[in-house]
């Protein structure tokens, strides 16, 4: 007995022997002359070159194709490049401005982040020896805060480093000490940020970065997991700086710990 498949293909072949042999039969009484012509299928055949060229124009012109938007994919990149690399210019010099800007306040006696101040407070001498910064000192901050600016934290770090060392009363060490811990906080290594940071604010505990310097704190603690840590740093943050920008922050990313289940 025949496999069910077997039979099936067996009974399309017998169809299709009882369809062509008619055609058959004429062809052979004709002596073939029902044959469709033989076709040369050489390099000098129509039918084989004509395809062939219509193939080849077309795959020419997805590859033209290709190559007008690559350029127009390029140009775009390029674009995109020039912004990005525009937005960081104009950052860093919001930063140095920023920053000098704080530098005088502080060479004033006058502190930024306070919401008033008093008459006397603007003819009070800054520093913990009771004198502005000297030309040299200025001179190496600012070589430090130069390299900061330029994305050159490892070699900035070492010289806001060399400062806290070579210039202990200085009125800028607690400048160079937070941006010091900032240099290593931009290059993720929050360990060190958080020694840098909690230097100054054991050190220099009323001084004008102090409460960006306990907001940093949290942020670090954040970053390594520490939930409870960074929890407490931005209750203080929050605590002792009402309404100042530090103060602001530290709500929102406790508001963040919140959602996060943190």
């Amino acid at each position: 007995m025949r496999h069910p498949r077997h039979v099936g293909v067996w009974a399309v072949g017998v169809v299709l022997t009882g369809l062509l042999a008619p055609a058959w039969a004429a062809d052979a009484a004709s002596g073939g002359r029902n044959l469709p012509p033989v076709v040369e299928m050489g390099v000098g055949g129509a039918s084989a070159t004509s395809p062939s060229r219509e193939v080849l124009a077309d795959l020419l012109q997805q590859l033209e194709t290709l190559q007008t938007e690559l350029r127009n994919l390029r140009g775009q990149v390029e674009v995109q490049a020039n912004e990005i690399e525009r937005l960081k210019a104009r950052q860093r010099d919001l930063l140095a401005d920023i920053d000098r800007r704080v530098t005088e306040l502080e060479r004033r006696g006058i502190s930024p982040t306070a919401p008033e101040v008093a008459p006397a407070a603007e003819s009070a001498p800054p520093g913990p020896a009771g004198q502005a910064a000297s030309a040299q000192e200025q001179k190496d901050y600012d070589a430090a805060f130069s390299l900061m600016k330029q994305g050159k934290y490892d070699r900035a770090a070492k010289g806001f480093r060399d400062f806290t060392v070579k210039y202990p009363q200085s009125a800028l060490r607690d400048n160079a000490q937070y941006w010091l811990g900032e240099a290593y906080y931009v290059t993720r290594d929050f360990r060190k940020s958080l020694t840098e940071f909690t230097r100054l604010m054991s050190e220099h505990p009323k001084s004008p970065k102090a409460p960006d310097a306990l907001l940093k704190i949290g942020y670090s603690h954040y970053e390594l997991g520490e939930w409870v840590k960074a929890r407490e740093h931005l209750n203080q943050v929050v605590a002792r700086y009402p309404g100042q920008l530090a103060a602001k922050s530290a709500e929102l990313r406790l508001a963040k710990m919140k959602k996060q289940g943190h």
